[in-house]
């Protein structure tokens, strides 16, 4: 879940669903434009975010789940910091956990695993 839609749940729970009988006729205004905004304009995920977590999940067992930004760089055949990059997004979306620091482990989720990149 987005943070937008973390908001909006919030405040749809604080209005208890009603939100017109709350929020001034601007707010009002301002809330409808945000609940419908951008709504299709995002992807889910980016052009590497798509390769780097097919390559996880292509090569989770390989790995025994644990992946370098360096390993999967050299795989695909993009530098670390692309791939880094694009672990970045998928560990906040939850597609991909950071497991250790140094060195940076990463593992792919159960949500990263049963994720339909086809369809993205």
């Amino acid at each position: 879940m987005t943070k937008k839609e973390t908001f909006i749940n919030d405040i749809l729970k604080i209005t208890k669903n009603e939100p017109e009988k709350v929020l001034s006729a601007d707010a009002l205004d301002f809330w409808n434009a945000l609940q419908t905004a951008g709504d299709t304009s995002k992807p889910k995920f980016t052009e590497n975010g798509k390769l780097v977590l097919q390559y996880m999940k292509d090569n989770k067992d390989l790995y025994n789940n644990c992946f370098k930004a360096k390993e999967i760089g050299e795989g695909l055949g993009i530098s670390s910091r692309t791939a880094s990059g694009a672990m970045r997004k998928l560990v906040t979306d939850g597609y991909v956990e950071k497991l250790g620091q140094d060195p940076v482990v990463y593992a792919i989720t159960s949500t990263g695993i049963e994720v339909d990149l086809s369809a993205e």
